[in-house]
Order: structure tokens, then sequence, then C-alpha cells
């Protein structure tokens, strides 16, 4: 990774930010607080890491405005230190980009389109009548088949599969060994076998998402499953047929969307939630991690447990085994005090 030299000043400049102590001071690469030293940007969002502060050796650290500056230390104070850092980052560092061009190694089919300045990279692949846009890059082993269509500026990562007819924005990433548009799982029981259900749908994406390591997005049976500009999704996730994820959703690794489920906007699942098919999560709705959404959520909703209830509501129930071991131990003590005195009333009688 390359970064660029920028001083503390222009950082602050860049991310909003005010300097408090060497504006001047030159940064050269950012790192951890714990290892972070002269020439280094680093930062400090959980509370938990602010003891580190005050030994701190780092030529800036990024911190909240109300933060007590240590004796020595150069702050940037921004109402988002972690907002502030991933802005830095982005101007300290100097892309890397692959030169554009088809390699030897690699197939373009004679009916594909290419835009200006695409990179497919060795043993990548470009289908039948399929349209990669300006400026997109297909690193070694990524794949668009038929009729597909990747929007400009996209990034699609080593073993990366856009399967034929779906379509994807401008600017999306997507990373290693992602699946774009697999065969929805769908089969009709015929006696004691399962008789496949052709899935003639496809996959629409929109403008500005990414897409972690290992996700698979099945293709509709018929229309699209689709997700909203915007939205972010982690490792692992299954996205099922049918399925709709809106506009700036966010979905943590292990998430799994069943056949025909729609999110709406600004939707967050936690690790390893889920819902079962054709229902509905209202907007804004908070999903914690290992929870299971069997019924309709409304707008703006926050749930936890399997099944989803309430979040405040599951946390009583969670409390309730832990109160009710309370309360058994101290009625065993008040009869092992009955039984003591009983004891004692016998004896001397």
């Amino acid at each position: 990774m390359k970064f660029r030299e920028l001083t503390v000043r222009e950082i602050a400049d860049h991310v909003g930010g005010t300097v408090e102590g060497e504006g001047d001071a030159v940064i050269r690469r950012a790192m951890p607080i714990e290892e972070a030293g002269p020439g280094d940007l680093t930062f400090v969002a959980n509370p938990r890491y602010a003891k580190l502060l005050a030994e701190a050796r780092a030529s800036a650290v990024i911190v909240e405005r109300a933060v007590a500056r240590p004796p020595g230390v150069t702050l940037v104070r921004a109402a988002s230190p972690y907002l502030a850092f991933a802005k830095a980052l982005t101007l300290l560092i100097e892309p890397e980009r692959p030169a554009p061009g088809v390699h030897p190694a690699a197939w373009v089919e004679p009916s594909a389109r290419l835009g200006e300045g695409v990179t497919v990279m060795a043993h990548g692949y470009v289908g039948r009548a399929a349209e990669v846009g300006a400026g997109s890059v297909l690193y070694p082993g990524a794949v668009v088949l038929e009729h597909a269509k990747v929007g400009a500026s996209c990034i699609l990562y080593p073993g990366a599969v856009v399967r034929e007819a779906c379509v994807l924005g401008d600017r999306v990433i997507v990373h290693a060994n992602v699946s774009i548009g697999s065969d929805g799982f769908g089969f009709a029981p015929e006696g004691e076998t399962h008789f496949k259900i052709p899935q003639v749908g496809n996959v629409v994406i929109g403008d500005d998402v990414e897409i972690g390591s290992g996700t698979c997005v099945d293709r509709a049976a018929l229309g699209s499953t689709r997700i909203g500009a915007g939205s972010k999704i982690d490792d692992m996730v299954m996205l099922g047929h049918g399925s709709r994820v809106g506009r700036n959703c966010i979905l943590a690794g292990g998430a799994g969307l069943s056949g025909s489920a729609a999110l709406g906007d600004s939707v967050t699942m936690g690790a390893r939630s889920g819902t079962v098919g054709h229902i509905t999560v209202g907007a804004g709705s908070l999903i914690y991690s290992t929870t299971v959404v069997t019924k309709p959520l409304p707008e703006r909703s926050a749930v936890s447990g399997n099944p989803a209830r309430p979040h405040q509501e599951s946390l009583r129930l969670q409390a309730l085994p832990t109160r009710l071991e309370r309360q058994l131990e101290r009625l065993q003590a008040r009869v092992d005090a009955l039984e003591a005195e009983l004891a004692r009333a016998k004896g001397g009688g």
C-alpha cells in the first residue's frame, strides 16, 4: 500500500477537523494507535482506547472534539473520528490501478462491448453480448457471462461471477468468489422427487454497492432480485431468489434473506440474522445478530431473538432465567433457615 505525504493541517482541512498541536508535521502512513510512531496518523473512536492516547507516539491522532489533549500529542479534532479517519485514508492512499487493456490470457467474446479504459486481467472472461463500462476492472478469473451488464468504474475481484443477463450499476465492488445470478433454490415436488423450476429472472444491483467475499445473490425465478444503491453487504451473505434489498442497507456477515423477502431502505441486519420468505422489513429497521424474523416488521423496528421480538422485550426475556435463579437461591436460603429453626425447636422441646 502506497501513501502520499501530507501535512496534518492538509488532512484536517480535508476531513473538516481542527488541529491542536504541530499542524506542519508530515504524515507518511496510517497505523493502529498501539503501533503508530513518528510520521504516522492514527485515531481514537472507541473509549476503551482513550487510555492509550497519553502514550501515543503518532504524529497526529484523530479524536472527538471534547477529548483532553495530553502534553506533546498533536490532535485532529472531528465530530466523528471514525468517519474522519476513513476520509483521511482515502486522501492518503495512492490507488494502484491495473493498466487498462485485455491480457493475452483473458478472453473477450467478439460481440461483447468494453468501455474506454477497461481492464481484463489474465483468465478473465466476458461473454457474448455482455457489456463492461468505462474504467471497470476484472481481476484474474473474474467472469461476466452473456448479456450481462457491468457499469462504469466497477471492480470484480478474483473469482467473482456475474451470470447471464444480470445488471450491475456504476462503482460496484464485488469481492473474491462472489456469485451473482446463480439459480434460485426453486423445486416443485413431484412424488418423491423434486422438479427444477427454471429460474428465468436476473439480478439488478444499484450504484455504489459493495459485496463481500463468498456472498451469493440468486437470480429470481421471474423478474429480478434487487439490491438498492449504496447498500453494503458483508462476507458470506445469502440473498434468495426474488429478494429485495433497499437503498443504503447494511448486511453483516452470514446474514440471509429467504426468497421474495424485502428490506426497506436503510435497514441493518446483524451477523447471522435472517428472515423467512415473502415478508417485508420496514425502512430504518435494526435486526440484531442471530435474530430470525418470521413476520413483517413496520418501519424503524428494532428486534432480536428467535423468533424476533422487540429488542427490549428480548432483553427482559434473556434476563428472566437469571432473575428466577436468584429468586430460587433466596427461596432455598429461606427454606434452609426455616428447617434449621424447626430443628432447633424440636431439639429444645
